[in-house]
């Protein structure tokens, strides 16, 4: 959904290539977040250690390897759209779409919703029980104010 949320406003199949050239770049860099993420699972493995440390080794070479696949996969599809005029064309209007992008819309902006009153109802039980979580309940919910604000100013100056 937000990979669609990246390509939208393209006007022009010249604009929709260069942002599917933007996205490749992202990609790549994603493709190193990923690489990274299992070295790091690498390094927790060799060094052993507790059964945390176990877990968190499978959980961050999975991770890293969706990363990474995921990252792969959407560069092989924009370097075929780049390739194929048609594909790129029918591509970008689908993306364009009207229904699309409201849907890509309302969805960003629920999801932000509900992960917002998570973060409160974790807020709340965790007071009563554990104060780590407590706290990173609490910096979830002021980062997404802060970037919504950050956002939100963004967006006023851009359109």
């Amino acid at each position: 959904m937000f990979i669609k949320a990246l390509r939208q406003g393209a006007k022009t199949d010249e604009e929709y290539r260069e942002k599917l050239k933007g996205r490749i770049r992202i990609d790549i860099f994603m493709c190193g977040v990923g690489v990274l993420t299992i070295a790091v699972a690498i390094v927790m493995m060799l060094r052993g250690g507790e059964y945390q440390e176990g877990f968190l080794c499978g959980v961050f070479t999975g991770t890293g390897v969706a990363v990474l696949i995921f990252a792969v996969k959407e560069i092989f599809k924009s370097k075929k759209l780049l390739k194929n005029e048609k594909l790129l064309r029918e591509e970008r209007l689908k993306i364009s779409d009207e229904r699309n992008k409201m849907i890509v819309e309302k969805t960003s902006y629920w999801t932000g919703l509900i992960v917002m009153g998570v973060c409160y109802v974790v807020l709340l039980i965790s007071g009563f029980f554990n104060f780590a979580v407590f706290w990173t309940a609490w910096g979830i919910l002021m980062l997404y104010f802060l970037v919504t604000v950050i956002v939100k100013k963004y967006y006023e100056k851009k359109l």
